[in-house]
């Protein structure tokens, strides 16, 4: 047996859906308000709705609508015609470059994984807000350099780290058998990174290298 529809008079079916990475409500300005919802709302044709979103968290932003039926203008609002309106708010999630370098650069290796849970994998290109990376530092077998420690300090080779902004992990290394790269000392004081002149320099143990571990002649 086929079930009726009826709707008041004037009425049209306006269905709002609920997004994945954030919520979304409208208005009408008459203090009603209709949240996002499975089931259509009722509403009289001629009202003008403005439409709100809420990003889930830090890590979603809202990116468009998508409105079948009608369309919503750059102030969020829209009026309700005579056709059925479907309404959906597009979220994007955030996403962040995170990258691992070694100094001296060829004195070992780094590189990134990003996982969940126990789960990791090669990272090529941007991770996720809110993603749990692995920052992997290891040596190279009979080059003499032995790894020390990362630029803040940690010296785990294997370390978990949040993807919350975009990020230089840099991972230094020492050979105690030569006068060059970044010497390892009693005294050793912790690496320096400032900008100069636009690029990125790192200032270790009173000399200066840059990005790829050269060491830079500040007399020249």
């Amino acid at each position: 047996m086929l079930l009726a529809v009826t709707l008041s008079a004037g009425a049209v079916p306006v269905r709002i859906v609920k997004p994945n990475f954030g919520s979304v409500l409208a208005a009408d300005g008459k203090g009603g308000q209709y949240p996002a919802s499975d089931t259509p709302y009722d509403i009289p044709e001629g009202t003008q709705l403005t439409f709100i979103y809420t990003p889930k968290n830090e890590c979603s932003v809202f990116a468009e609508w998508q409105c079948v039926g009608g369309s919503i203008d750059a102030d969020n609002r829209l009026v309700v015609g005579k056709e059925a309106l479907t309404v959906y708010a597009r979220f994007q999630i955030v996403q962040y470059t995170i990258e691992a370098q070694v100094i001296p650069v060829d004195a070992g290796r780094a590189r990134i994984r990003c996982g969940v849970g126990d789960v990791f994998l090669d990272v090529a290109g941007s991770v996720n807000c809110g993603s749990t990376v692995q920052l992997i530092a290891s040596e190279v077998e009979d080059n003499g350099y032995k790894f020390v420690e990362w630029d803040d300090g940690v010296k785990d080779r294997v370390r978990l780290v949040p993807a919350d902004g975009d990020r230089i992990y840099i991972a230094y290394f020492s050979n105690p058998q030569s006068a060059s790269g970044l010497e390892e000392t009693a005294d050793k004081a912790a690496a320096e990174k400032y900008i100069e002149d636009g690029t990125l320099r790192i200032r270790h143990n009173g000399r200066t290298y840059n990005t790829l571990g050269q060491l830079i002649d500040k007399t020249n």
